[in-house]
């Protein structure tokens, strides 16, 4: 039976995360937006770690919490309304899994699950995106081919979230056919064999690194390709159908924390001898604001409950991305209106939020891509 409240200990995990981001990583968010694109301050991670909420659907037999993906979106929720680029780390992290879960042997699930859900802080990038590719996942480059006991991978990945920092990559990349690459696959490469050539200066999300991955040979063992030949594209299809409700997550998030903030300064901030929320003009946007949050949010949980259940959620998930991507750039646009200069000031979260908002309808897919999926589907 579907619920729209939390049981008794989701609302614990919740508050946990809650008082300790809040103590330990809200008052380094200003600090963290404004880092070199080079610096990874690892101290966000380490609090995640402690609390094992790095990657925290890794199932108990690992070491992980063996969250479902409803509780799993509620964390992320958390960490988003704190950090949005922290919660970005956290998805990317389980994106790069995903494909380990569903489709990895033994031997790799403990290999890669393992460290992940240590107290030593540890992170995993998901590669897919090229400079020529895109949204068009038919123009992939990159490929491996056979060599030797193992394979040789040749490419470039973009845009990949934690992609200097990983522990390892999972790569999707096609199989080598007269020089052009066929059948997807994925493949992992450990940190060792990972070559970052640029660390991107994003708009929003800053706290994450967000790395061009560069790939000339890099050898590839047998134990490190996921799955049989030729399932790649069936792995590809699950892990960004999962990974879309989550980053709505990461909205809800972010359009929480900006909602609840301008609710606060309205109630406090007084013109013509009362306060602004006094008028309709403002009341009423905060009024929509809460209800769209609220709608983004069932959204996001309906698609995670899907997934739970073992449910068709591709509809569900790309509607819940859509949705609550709208509503988080809605949300803060609106925020910014209200509380005028101090919210549009660089020195306010606001303007983080704002720019945080903004990546969210890109990544997993954009907008319209995510339009295309669900006119498919109707």
């Amino acid at each position: 039976m579907i619920a729209f409240q939390m049981s008794e200990e989701q609302m614990e995990l919740v508050s946990l995360v809650r008082d300790v981001l809040k103590s330990e990583v809200e008052p380094l968010v200003l600090e963290l937006d404004r880092r070199e694109e080079q610096d990874f301050d690892w101290r966000p991670v380490e609090t995640l770690a402690r609390l094992n909420m790095v990657a925290p659907i890794v199932p108990e037999e690992y070491g992980g919490r063996g969250l479902d993906f409803v509780t799993t979106a509620l964390i992320i929720e958390e960490v988003a309304a704190v950090c949005a680029g922290l919660a970005a780390c956290m998805v990317g992290t389980i994106h790069a899994l995903l494909p380990i879960l569903v489709g990895g042997d033994e031997e790799q699930k403990k290999r890669f699950l393992v460290p992940l859900v240590s107290h030593k802080p540890a992170l995993a990038s998901f590669a897919l995106t090229e400079p020529k590719g895109g949204s068009d996942i038919q123009r992939l480059d990159t490929h491996y081919r056979p060599a030797g006991d193992g394979f040789i991978l040749n490419g470039i990945k973009d845009y990949v979230i934690n992609g200097a920092v990983a522990d390892f990559v999972t790569v999707c990349a096609g199989a080598s056919q007269d020089g052009r690459p066929g059948a997807y696959q994925f493949l992992i490469v450990p940190r060792d064999r990972i070559k970052a050539t640029i660390n991107r200066r994003t708009m929003g999300i800053r706290y994450s690194n967000t790395a061009q991955l560069v790939f000339e040979d890099t050898p590839v063992t047998k134990e490190e390709l996921i799955g049989h030949p030729d399932t790649g594209y069936l792995l590809l299809s699950q892990t960004l159908d999962c990974g879309r409700a989550l980053i709505g997550a990461i909205q809800v998030g972010i359009a929480r924390a900006a909602y609840e903030q301008t609710l606060s300064y309205a109630r406090t901030r007084e013109q013509f001898g009362r306060p602004i929320f006094s008028n309709q003009g403002v009341s009423f946007p905060l009024v929509e604001m809460a209800t769209a949050i609220d709608a983004a949010r069932f959204m996001v949980w309906r698609a995670c409950y899907l997934m739970d259940q073992d449910g068709d959620y591709t509809r569900a998930s790309s509607m819940a991305r859509l949705y609550a991507g709208q509503v988080g750039q809605m949300v803060t646009a609106r925020a910014i209106d209200i509380m005028g200069a101090a919210g549009y000031n660089d020195d306010s979260l606001l303007s983080i939020y704002f720019r945080d908002a903004k990546v969210c309808s890109i990544v997993g897919g954009t907008d319209n891509v995510q339009k295309m999926i669900i006119a498919s589907l109707l």
